[in-house]
């Protein structure tokens, strides 16, 4: 009985070693299936965090949505200041440019914020006429035109810068109307950045003095002429040969009358009409026109003539720039 007990002992601990020793290796089992009683390793990966909510946009209340449209005034108001304030072209160019940029960069910024609930449906207008500046900057400059006057003039620079400026003027205005428009009372956009309007150069809209005789050339005679003039205001120059080359000139305003005297000689009258009269050059700068009457005049005599934006008292015709 001894020894039975001490073999089953025996065998018991001879099975414990190799049963460890088939383990460790990966012995088949009793149903001859590989097993392995390892834990499986620790994933590297760290564990993904939840995701977070997206927060929801909070709407701006109405004094709030004012702030920001004060702000965006505040930003352009310097950028529109020195377009007003360009001395030369080159200036002008570069300044427009920025206000241009910041007019987009605003615009962007706008589009960020949600509006008021009742200005849902305006606040979207409000980026349209952001939008709009550019074009309508582009369409006045356009009409701006180029360096020279319709008649043909080197146009001035104060009048160059005038019209380019007052073009950028428009547009901008324009930009703060359609803002206001679509926002209406409850808010405002405007007052704060859009300039007064500029003072016109002297020579827009320009007017010489009635009967002023700004030329004369060579000794006076006794004849004298008479001007009615029912059209428009005209330069009429008396001459014994080329109106370039004229004994004397003299200004009359529309709907007005004037005599030439000191006269001498028979003599040819030639006459010009136009706007924007250039008081240091002697000339209309646009809408110009040149006629001659077809009458040669006898100096001795004074003349009574009528003229018209038709044919006055004498046949006349149209005649080259002078």
């Amino acid at each position: 009985m001894a020894v039975v007990v001490g073999v089953a002992a025996l065998l018991c601990a001879g099975c414990s070693g190799k049963a460890d020793s088939a383990d460790s290796a990966g012995a088949p089992s009793a149903g001859g299936r590989t097993t392995s009683t390892s834990a499986p390793p620790p994933s590297s990966a760290a564990p993904k965090p939840a995701p977070k909510p997206t927060p929801t946009a909070v709407a701006l209340s109405v004094p709030m949505y004012q702030r920001a449209l004060t702000n965006v005034e505040k930003v352009l108001k310097p950028y529109v200041a020195r377009v007003m304030n360009a001395q030369t072209i080159a200036a002008f160019d570069a300044s427009r440019a920025q206000l241009a940029s910041a007019v987009v960069l605003e615009r962007s910024e706008l589009v960020k914020i949600t509006p008021p609930r009742g200005l849902v449906s305006a606040h979207p207008q409000v980026l349209d006429a952001f939008d709009a500046y550019a074009g309508n900057v582009a369409t006045e400059l356009t009409r701006a035109g180029g360096t020279k006057t319709s008649c043909g003039f080197p146009k001035a620079l104060d009048v160059r810068l005038y019209e380019a400026k007052s073009g950028v003027r428009f547009a901008y205005a324009e930009l703060a109307q359609g803002v206001q428009k679509s926002i209406g009372k409850g808010v405002k956009f405007g007052a704060l950045s859009v300039p007064a309007k500029l003072a016109q150069p002297a020579v827009i809209a320009g007017r010489g003095e009635n009967g002023d005789v700004f030329q004369r050339s060579g000794p006076r005679g006794s004849g004298s002429l008479r001007i009615t003039n029912a059209g428009s205001d005209i330069v009429v120059v008396v001459t014994a040969n080329s109106p370039r080359k004229p004994q004397a000139s003299i200004y009359v305003r529309a709907n007005k009358s004037a005599t030439l005297n000191g006269i001498r000689g028979d003599y040819w009258v030639y006459y010009k009409t136009g706007r924007n009269w250039d008081a240091k050059n002697n000339r209309f700068t646009e809408d110009c026109s040149y006629s001659k009457l077809e009458r040669f005049l006898d100096g001795s005599y004074s003349w009574s003539l009528t003229l018209k934006s038709v044919a006055g008292n004498t046949s006349e015709s149209e005649t080259e720039a002078f």
